[in-house]
């Protein structure tokens, strides 16, 4: 009886080390096949104007190439104009980006004046300026959460007849 109950709990830490095994191998298995999502920055529209400031939307674009959907549940983000901070937030919005295909994501960016007056003179000055959206994605998926920094930068113009 005593060989008996040893070679029991022998099965079983050997199956528990295999069943360890095997997890920590799907583990590494999904992560080697899980591809990084790619974020681009479609553009920057200015949305409101005022005697104060005024309100851009960001509007970004995130592909996802693996076969699984991702979800994303908060959105980071900071607008420069020239190496200044113009305006930032956070967005706690879900988004989901079904897998194989992409989703767009519109942010809301409120500044004053005071914080974009360079900005603002080179915009009426020249009719663009060149600028930097950054930031980062959380996103639940099929290996785990990952947090997905994002660095685009372009040129925006002002609109026909607002110099």
């Amino acid at each position: 009886m005593i060989a008996t109950t040893a070679v029991r709990r022998a099965m079983r830490a050997g199956a528990a080390a295999m069943l360890a095994l095997a997890a920590a191998s799907c583990a590494t298995v999904a992560k080697a096949a899980f591809s990084q999502p790619v974020v681009t920055l479609h553009d920057v529209r200015l949305t409101a104007v005022g005697f104060d400031g005024g309100t851009l939307q960001v509007v970004l674009g995130v592909w996802n190439p693996n076969d699984f959907d991702l979800d994303a549940s908060s959105v980071t983000y900071q607008v420069m104009v020239d190496s200044s901070v113009v305006g930032s937030g956070a967005s706690q919005q879900r988004i989901l980006i079904p897998a194989r295909d992409s989703a767009v994501v519109r942010l809301p960016v409120s500044f004053n004046w005071a914080g974009a007056g360079a900005a603002g003179q080179q915009l009426m000055r020249n009719g663009s300026v060149l600028y930097e959206v950054k930031g980062a994605m959380r996103i639940a998926s099929g290996v785990g959460t990952i947090t997905l920094p994002y660095d685009q930068r372009g040129r925006f113009s002002a609109p026909a007849g607002s110099r």
